[in-house]
């Protein structure tokens, strides 16, 4: 037998495709990252409306939590002075895929879904007051979940004249004749990121600082952030520009990059031109990587100046869609490798690519462009089939990825080269390495090299002294032909005079299939030069040389293991190439077995 509750919920649900109360359920659930980013949608509204100025809000109250008094956000509010609206738009504004930007590809808005879904995904209500003739003349409408659930409301209630209340005028620093307040209220903690309004605010101004950082430098908007304990203000500021590519100024940045920027361009801004729907866009890819300057000048790590951990956050490539941000994709990042930090790379894209690009409805990421992160072409061509042929089957299929494989391309070229660029600013520098005059590997090579030499194995470098030619020269090499900084050119020819070095490590690119060569110097040095591009490099002599100061247990414990891998591998690598050389292979096990005596005297006791 039926019971009454049962009947309502055939009568509500019978024949819909979607019935609203289980709409809005699943809709709560529709995946903002954070409260930050939800808080977002509402500052894009305000933008569209051109704001000059938005305020969020954060009010706490003391309420009893498992029968503790403990400080929770009661509402939190956005107000801004852009143009307002009429009860109609109100109306549409507050209606799930509606709104009056849906064919707009001019801005950052477009879908209609932000304002409703944004907030219902925090709160069980919200209330918007809107005003075109001064706040004392705004109207008012609301949305509240209890009431959909339960079936009592069916549509937004029409929009009615209501002033806005005096605690949020008291609050703002300027209402303007015309703007919006929107109220979050009625929340339920499990779907707020973060409890209290110290931490809220302070996620959604690093955000919000990167999201509308053009708009913010431009000088077009400013974001005021402020929170209050019933209504004492505990934090009022604007958001400052948080730019990845820290090319800003002045920024969030801690000092001293601050007022300056701490990177610099890489090379020009790349322009892509996409034809799509029978016009042409333009798409901006922006790179940079870390001034010199960011380097200490005490030899210690960047990465653990306040700076640094400042870049830690905004690893990855900005997707920026009409001067907003939508993503700051981390998926074009190596792992959890401290260097990542010191690059940025921007896309810039107009909203009629928003297809082409794959970007959501919630603004929070560009899909196709993303999945694209480690585009292998050869891994989907069929048989035999080239790269330009593969490029015209994506474009004859209609596959947006045709528009943006020549990017892609672009930004892993260009990354590799700034990663090496990166390498080549901290050779000889860092944590991980001593000071060049420091007692190191090189004295005790240096002492088996004399020895020998003092046993009568004589080389022509043996009878060659190290003076100021032979160092002038040795510094040009390094600069030059290794391309060290020269400031550690300088600090490794010191340490070859005062410490009567005869060997020196030093790494550089080579076009050679040989992990190291022996690159004898004037003055009767010897280079040790390890290939760069050699894999054994990056996973023996890096893996073990890197910085140590921010890699955990687990991760030490893997290097140490991978190096020991690499070794044995390169062993195998021997012993395989002993094999294969048939006529040669006496003559190698020779060259082996001296190898090894020698090396037993340099690795030996006395080492």
């Amino acid at each position: 037998m039926n019971t009454n509750d049962d009947v309502v919920q055939r009568d509500l649900y019978d024949g819909e495709v979607i019935p609203p109360a289980l709409a809005v359920k699943a809709m709560r659930d529709s995946g903002y990252k954070n409260t930050a980013y939800a808080l977002a949608e509402l500052i894009d509204n305000s933008i569209q409306a051109d704001a000059t100025l938005v305020e969020v809000f954060c009010v706490e109250r003391r309420t009893l939590v498992s029968q503790r008094e403990r400080k929770r956000i009661a509402e939190i509010g956005v107000l801004d002075n852009g143009s307002g609206m009429e009860g109609s738009t109100l109306r549409l504004a507050l209606q799930f895929g509606n709104g009056t930007h849906l064919q707009d590809r001019s801005g950052i808005g477009r879908f209609g879904m932000g304002l409703p879904n944004a907030s219902i995904s925090q709160c069980r209500r919200v209330d918007i007051w809107t005003w075109r003739a001064g706040p004392a003349n705004a109207i008012h409408t609301c949305l509240d979940i209890d009431d959909i659930e339960s079936g009592n409301v069916r549509a937004v209630p029409p929009p009615r004249p209501q002033k806005v209340p005096d605690e949020w005028l008291n609050r703002a620093e300027d209402a303007g004749t015309s703007g919006t307040l929107v109220v979050w209220s009625n929340f339920e903690d499990h779907r707020l990121t973060w409890k209290s309004a110290r931490p809220t605010l302070e996620h959604t101004e690093f955000l919000s600082g990167r999201m509308y950082r053009k708009f913010i430098n431009e000088g077009q908007v400013e974001i005021r952030l402020v929170a209050l304990d019933d209504e004492s203000v505990v934090i009022d500021r604007r958001a400052k520009v948080n730019d990845p590519l820290y090319l800003m100024a002045p920024s969030s940045t801690p000092s001293p990059f601050n007022d300056q920027p701490m990177f610099q361009a890489w090379g020009e801004h790349m322009k892509f031109s996409i034809g799509h729907e029978g016009q042409t866009h333009d798409v901006w890819v922006r790179m940079s990587f870390a001034r010199r300057e960011t380097l200490p000048e005490d030899g210690t790590a960047r990465g653990n100046k306040e700076y640094g951990k400042h870049a830690a956050k905004n690893i990855g490539v900005s997707i920026v869609r009409a001067g907003r941000e939508l993503d700051l994709d981390d998926s074009w990042a190596i792992g959890y490798e401290p260097t990542e930090r010191w690059w940025g790379a921007e896309v810039e894209f107009p909203p009629a690519l928003d297809e082409v690009f794959g970007v959501t409805n919630n603004k929070q990421a560009a899909t196709v462009l993303s999945h694209m992160a480690k585009f292998d072409w050869e891994a989907e061509a069929e048989p035999g089939e080239s790269f330009m042929d593969f490029k015209r089957r994506l474009e004859g299929e209609g596959d947006p990825r045709y528009h943006l494989i020549d990017i892609v391309y672009y930004i892993e070229e260009q990354l590799g080269r700034i990663r090496k660029s990166l390498r080549d600013q901290t050779k000889g520098r860092g944590p991980g390495v001593k000071r060049h005059d420091d007692v190191s590997v090189e004295d005790t090579a240096s002492t088996k090299w004399k020895e020998r030499s003092a046993q009568g194995y004589k080389t022509e470098g043996d009878q060659q002294t190290y003076d100021e030619e032979a160092e002038r020269k040795l510094y040009e090499d390094l600069t030059k032909n290794k391309h060290y900084d020269e400031d550690v050119a300088r600090e490794i020819c010191r340490a070859v005079a005062t410490r009567q070095r005869r060997i020196i490590f030093v790494a550089a690119e080579a076009d050679s299939q040989a992990f190291f060569n022996v690159d004898p110097r004037p003055g009767g040095i010897i280079e040790i030069v390890f290939n760069s591009r050699h894999p054994a490099y990056e996973k023996l002599i890096r893996a073990l040389e890197t910085d140590v100061t921010e890699a955990s247990d687990s991760d030490l414990v893997s290097r140490i293991q991978n190096a020991s891998d690499t070794l044995k591998l390169l062993l195998a690598a021997w012993a395989r190439y002993e094999e294969e050389d048939l006529p040669s292979r006496e003559k190698i096990r020779d060259i082996r077995h001296e190898w090894g005596k020698m090396a037993k005297g340099f690795i030996g006791q006395g080492s």
